[in-house]
């Protein structure tokens, strides 16, 4: 419990020390676009992904610590090549599609590179937090590894509105802490680093950018690994499989908006 408090509290304080750090310096190349035309700075990313940096330094276990370190630190690695140097790229793509259909064409895009890093990273990670030893330890290596680069990539789609993927990063910590056997400073990190963060984002003055949002899909990742035995790591994995799948094709804003419960939840705080 002590360690949990001091995860939350040191993630907390860190990505809103990042927050406030980062209103009295001029960072242009991080300012964007949001959706609605207004300007959105990308620093909201930092604040989580330093943040949960800072609570991840709180777990007890060293292979679970060194997991997260790893998840988190490749996923916003990734994530920066996509927000900052997707024009040094020669070919740019959208979704899995188009990232893929430029690599068939011998191009690499931005997008590529960040699902090699981030596949990369979850595979060592899962190995890491695994230690595999036999064909049953590999198989659930080779569960988590998807789980966390395919959570990575679901928050990263969900970052399209205001507060929408610190909420249901909050709900999924929330949950994971309930049902966890082992640790909670994993999800202790996430919410410390999201409550932080979310005031801010909620506003539409800050978002997370694929730095963040892979940072934090990362963190959630290895939370689930960690939390659910391998049938429910299985129904995860198949369920974010199916929302990835299903993005290429459907819009999650144009669901939400015309579900009135979603709509409502998604609206929830905004200014």
């Amino acid at each position: 419990m002590k360690r949990s408090l001091l995860a939350c509290l040191a993630s907390a304080t860190l990505a809103r020390g990042v927050g406030e750090a980062a209103k009295r310096v001029s960072l242009p190349n991080w300012q964007r676009t949001s959706f609605n035309s207004k300007a959105v700075s990308l620093t909201g990313g930092a604040q989580v992904a330093l943040g949960i940096l800072a609570g991840t330094f709180a777990i007890p276990d060293r292979r679970l610590r060194s997991a997260s370190l790893i998840a988190v630190g490749t996923g916003a690695g990734a994530g920066y090549i996509d927000d900052h140097l997707e024009s040094r790229f020669k070919a740019q793509g959208k979704g899995f599609h188009g990232h893929l259909g430029a690599l068939k064409s011998g191009k690499i895009t931005s997008g590529v590179a960040k699902i090699v890093i981030i596949g990369s990273g979850a595979t060592l990670a899962s190995v890491v937090l695994n230690y595999p030893r036999s064909l049953r330890d590999l198989f659930s290596t080779s569960v988590d590894a998807a789980l966390i680069a395919g959570t990575a990539n679901l928050v990263n789609l969900l970052d399209l509105r205001p507060g929408r993927a610190l909420k249901v990063a909050l709900v999924s910590a929330g949950l994971s802490g309930t049902i966890a056997k082992s640790s909670h400073v994993v999800p202790a990190s996430v919410v410390g680093s999201s409550l932080a963060s979310l005031p801010a984002d909620l506003r539409g003055e800050t978002m997370l950018g694929d730095l963040g949002a892979n940072a934090l899909g990362g963190q959630l990742g290895v939370m689930f690994a960690r939390a659910m035995p391998i049938y429910g790591r299985c129904l995860a994995l198949a369920g974010i499989i199916g929302l990835t799948g299903i993005s290429e094709k459907v819009s999650f804003s144009h669901v939400i908006d015309n579900n009135s419960v979603l709509h409502f939840l998604d609206q929830l705080g905004r200014s």
